[in-house]
């Protein structure tokens, strides 16, 4: 399929941590639906390099958000990360990917498990009001290996503050020991029950999985949770788990 290309500008590079930063940027796309990815690229010795990435800000607002990580020796990234307020960036017009609420089976219970740089989609997903409208509690969980790459703390304050009786926000960092928070693998806080525990709802039937991140996580976490008799969630057969994997 022909990818139509157009130039965006920067209006904010977002570092928050050495590697892990957000990028800001402006582009007339077409409209899109929260979950869904684009890809952005530069041209690198005259050839396109494009990645896809989440968007983390949600359609109605008047500007596209991605957030990234930095791999040094990388194509692309160390070339995002040197962009800077103004410079231009090429986007796809059209998103694509079925990571989105209409994609979830209705439920009681919303779990949203995430790693790295998987939280951004969920921040795009409970900027829209459909989440909130359509289950009576709704858990993110973000893991991360050292407590500076909790990112979007007030985004994420914000909603708490708006959904005060429906909102739960787990964080668990894996390489340091933080306070008010797990040390744990999301799988390992599963199957300790110290999730269920912490957000002081029980994992059921009534509940919806939506995993984004590491891959060794996704299948984990999925295995565990067939343990406990959810299955994945396909469109041929409506589950309990929807995923997306980041490779």
């Amino acid at each position: 399929m022909a990818i139509n290309w157009i130039e965006s500008e920067i209006i904010e590079h977002v570092r928050w941590t050495d590697v892990l930063a957000s990028l800001k940027f402006k582009g007339d796309v077409l409209p899109y639906t929260a979950g869904q990815f684009t890809k952005v690229g530069l041209k690198i010795d005259g050839e396109l390099i494009s990645r896809p990435y989440s968007y983390v800000s949600s359609p109605n607002e008047d500007f596209l958000e991605i957030i990234y990580v930095n791999v040094p020796d990388g194509v692309l990234t160390p070339k995002l990360h040197d962009l800077k307020v103004g410079d231009k960036l090429f986007t796809m017009d059209k998103a694509s990917g079925f990571f989105v609420m209409d994609e979830v089976p209705d439920g009681k219970n919303l779990w949203m498990l995430a790693t790295g740089t998987g939280l951004g989609v969920f921040i795009s997903l409970l900027k829209t009001s459909a989440p909130w409208e359509r289950f009576d509690n709704i858990i993110l969980v973000h893991g991360v290996r050292n407590h500076n790459e909790l990112a979007y703390q007030e985004q994420i304050s914000e909603f708490k503050k708006n959904n005060p009786s429906k909102f739960n926000y787990i964080q668990t960092v894996t390489r340091e020991t933080k306070d008010d928070c797990l040390n744990l693998r999301i799988p390992a806080a599963i199957e300790s029950k110290k999730l269920e525990e912490l957000a002081g709802i029980n994992i059921t039937n009534d509940s919806q999985f939506m995993i984004c991140g590491n891959p060794d996580m996704i299948n984990d976490t999925v295995e565990l949770l067939g343990k406990k008799g959810l299955e994945r969630n396909r469109r041929s057969k409506p589950g309990n788990i929807t995923l997306e994997k980041y490779w």
